[in-house]
């Protein structure tokens, strides 16, 4: 058993993981990313993988987004979302 030590919790020192980043994205005639633009470098889309929708939270803050797997030219792998409600991508 740890002994309590008294000393004061840190909650300033918490920081959430894996927000949502802004990314930029182009796509093609049916909605889907043909590039990805991330960390100051523009990527190729390769092929879409998964596609995935979620609506949730609707009796408070609406959540819909539209989640999708992507694979990069050259390598990589990404998981990338539209936020219907408020508009943009984002990659988390």
């Amino acid at each position: 058993m740890v002994t309590n030590t008294g000393a004061p919790i840190r909650s300033h020192r918490l920081r959430p993981l894996n927000l949502p980043r802004s990314i930029g994205v182009e796509l093609n005639k049916d909605d889907l990313p043909v590039t990805i633009a991330f960390a100051g470098k523009r990527r190729q889309v390769e092929e879409i993988g998964e596609i995935w929708r979620i609506d949730d939270e609707w009796w408070r803050d609406q959540i819909a987004r539209r989640y999708m797997e992507v694979m990069l030219v050259g390598g990589g792998h990404v998981v990338v979302y539209e936020d219907l409600i408020g508009g943009g991508w984002f990659m988390q």
